[in-house]
């Protein structure tokens, strides 16, 4: 005979069957009681209405009690352990869906297209080919600085040297006694010369020499001035015009490096054309008047930026020319001059910013200011006091000697005693 269909058991709720109840004995929960009130959510509520009456063999039923373990249901969610109370109910399931809704009419008139992508500008790349919207030449005026709009015209960072410059980069770097291969923890030899290179560039001759008590101006001879004698009450230093050139007293000692090796520094690698060596001479400041007359009262001295061309062994001078004002050593035809201007015809005039200069006055970026500073020191207190031992013997020899007359020693021995009877005297 067929088994009739039972309604699940609920906690809370009486069970209707024999199959829902579980005995006090057992004491085991009905576990088909949970799947029953699963199965019955999911088929509705119209599920186990037609069951008949339990028949006369059914047992009284009791009341579930909890189960021992979780178990999972048929949607693979753990199950909670049922509460007890009549109060409490399990949580409503409820079935997920999508909303949607029909546009009503006339809607696409307020829309419109939704087909249609966004408005976007047309590509005219195509009709600037054309002849018709070709520019004419006539129609861009170009500068007449153009190429140097475009030299100094820089876009984003870029390794060139955008400096031009007619010295090589050798002629900078200065001399040091440090070894090629040096001990961990030791200057390196490349790091020594480029910290001596940029402290000699940073450092100025003329504050230097202004330090030392120097006029630079003043350290070249000039014309007395028959005019406007100098006279002791102005009180200058030296008390007379100096006549006496400063290369006589010249200390060659100071010089780290050969005339030769100077100038063999405008060499580079690879390359058989020698370029000037950068530097600075003392040299006047209007060139026409400083070749006429060198020691015009006119002229005013100043340390020039130069670059060195050449080397005379017999006269000991070199020749040095003046940059301009973009720091270029340039001819007459903006050129630039190699191998000290020397070419096969032989060696052309010199020009009105070109001048043979001696050593003292020509320092070179290679070599130390600071050096060189005590070097035109030591130059100018030698003149200074050849100068004045020079004068002391032109008054000694000028001195009349005729009706002289001999002291007697009673005489002298007074003098001797008032003059070392005086508190300044005795204090040597």
């Amino acid at each position: 005979m067929e088994q009739p269909k039972r309604e699940g058991c609920s906690p809370g709720k009486t069970p209707q069957g024999p199959a829902c109840s579980c005995t006090p004995e057992n004491q085991e929960c009905s576990l088909q009681g949970l799947g029953c009130n699963l199965g019955k959510s999911q088929l509705g509520p119209d599920y186990g209405l037609g069951n008949p009456s339990p028949g006369p063999d059914s047992k009284p039923p009791s009341l579930p009690l909890p189960p021992t373990s979780p178990t999972l249901s048929d949607l693979g969610q753990p199950q909670k352990s049922p509460l007890t109370g009549a109060d409490k109910k399990y949580p409503l399931m409820k079935q997920r869906g999508f909303y949607s809704d029909i546009l009503s009419p006339g809607a696409l008139d307020q829309l419109g297209n939704v087909c249609r992508g966004p408005c976007m500008t047309q590509n005219f790349l195509r009709q600037a080919d054309l002849d018709k919207f070709t520019p004419k030449a006539g129609t861009f005026k170009i500068p007449e600085d153009f190429e140097e709009r475009i030299e100094q015209q820089c876009i984003g960072p870029t390794t060139q040297l955008l400096t031009q410059t007619d010295f090589p980069l050798k002629a900078y770097e200065p001399k040091v006694q440090v070894p090629f291969q040096v001990l961990p923890g030791q200057c390196p030899r490349k790091t020594e010369i480029e910290r001596r290179k940029r402290q000699y560039l940073s450092l100025d001759i003329e504050q230097l020499l202004s330090n030392e008590g120097i006029d630079s101006n003043k350290l070249m001879p000039r014309h007395p001035d028959p005019q406007h004698p100098q006279t002791i009450e102005q009180g200058h230093d030296p008390l007379f015009p100096i006549y006496l050139p400063l290369k006589v007293f010249d200390n060659e000692e100071f010089d780290c490096r050969t005339p030769r090796e100077w100038i063999d520094m405008g060499l580079e690698p690879g390359s058989m054309d020698r370029k000037p060596v950068p530097g600075k001479a003392l040299l006047p400041t209007e060139d026409v008047l400083g070749h006429e007359d060198p020691k015009s009262q006119k002229l005013k001295y100043k340390w020039c930026e130069v670059g060195v061309l050449d080397y005379d062994r017999e006269r000991k001078l070199y020749l040095v020319h003046k940059t301009d004002e973009k720091g270029l050593v340039r001819d007459e035809t903006g050129k630039p001059i190699l191998n000290g201007g020397v070419t096969p015809e032989g060696r052309p005039p010199l020009q009105l910013c070109q001048y043979w200069v001696p050593r003292i006055q020509l320092l070179f970026c290679a070599e130390d200011p600071r050096v060189f500073t005590q070097r035109v020191v030591r130059a100018n207190a030698l003149r200074k006091n050849t100068e004045a031992l020079l004068l002391y013997n032109l008054y000694i020899d000028c001195m009349p000697s005729e009706g002289q007359r001999i002291i007697n020693e009673q005489s002298l021995s007074r003098i001797k005693q008032w003059t070392m009877s005086t508190p300044r005297m005795r204090k040597g």
